[in-house]
């Protein structure tokens, strides 16, 4: 490994420490209520923090060890597809443009036939049937369940 690649290894793993280090600092400053005695809405923040900050060792280390190899940088590795990437993208990218429109249930369906396609469903009806299904369930289970409507829409005002 060239010390050019030593030196960008070791400028992630500064800048993967550095946030790991903010999101615990940052979650420390959360207000939370009493009501919570010891699972509240810190831990999960303080677990991704810690995480990220114990990550950030193991890629310091290997780039002092000189070990680590990267596939984007090797010649012999094929280019990524990008042609499903761009299927996942857009899948989420439409999905916060129509939650507005048409509301959960289908925006949730035209994501989830999106992404079933950028990993290479071939029977895309299929994979809008079932992201239907999951969407229905998913809101049925917070808006009656948990009591928590996530937003109107077409279907969501049938229920």
């Amino acid at each position: 490994m060239t010390n050019t690649k030593t030196a960008r290894l070791g400028v992630v793993a500064l800048v993967v420490a550095v946030v790991g280090i903010c999101v615990v600092y940052l979650t420390t400053q959360m207000a939370v209520p009493p009501a919570y005695a010891k699972v509240g809405p810190t831990v999960f923040p303080y677990a991704v923090g810690g995480i990220l900050t114990v990550l950030s060792l193991f890629l310091w280390r290997d780039a002092v060890r000189k070990n680590w190899h990267c596939e984007a940088s090797d010649p012999d590795v094929p280019p990524p597809d990008l042609a499903p990437m761009g299927w996942v993208l857009g899948g989420l990218f439409l999905n916060l443009i129509l939650i507005g429109y048409i509301g959960f249930i289908l925006s949730s369906t035209v994501m989830y036939t999106m992404v079933a396609k950028g990993f290479g469903a071939r029977r895309l009806w299929l994979a809008a049937l079932v992201g239907f299904l999951l969407a229905l369930v998913a809101y049925y289970g917070f808006a009656r369940l948990l009591d928590l409507r996530m937003g109107s829409g077409l279907i969501e005002d049938l229920i």
